[in-house]
């Protein structure tokens, strides 16, 4: 994909109208979370299967975020993920 139907399908995303233009902050910062973006990121069906460990380890007092840096780096971002994982550390720190 060239950039310029790269940011047409960015102004369809976020249903600007074809006369609006993307502002060049806007476009810089998301290309710096494309930059950030790795590989072997996690996808959110990755990260449900091992988000019960994630959250037994933190539970257990040890440093999750350094065991598992991938899955804190994917909460960081995606909010469906981190509303789950919040959800399942709320039980499980109330089920003690």
């Amino acid at each position: 994909m060239n950039i310029k139907k790269f940011l047409k399908h960015i102004q369809e995303l976020l249903k600007l109208k074809p006369q609006e233009e993307l502002q060049d902050e806007v476009v810089l910062k998301f290309l710096r979370v494309l930059e950030k973006a790795r590989a072997d990121d996690l996808s959110c069906d990755d990260l449900y299967t091992r988000l019960d460990e994630f959250v037994e380890t933190q539970i257990k007092s040890k440093d999750a975020d350094k065991i598992m840096p991938l899955i804190r780096e994917h909460l960081d971002i995606c909010p469906d993920c981190s509303e789950q994982y919040e959800a399942l550390l709320t039980v499980l720190e109330n089920t003690k």
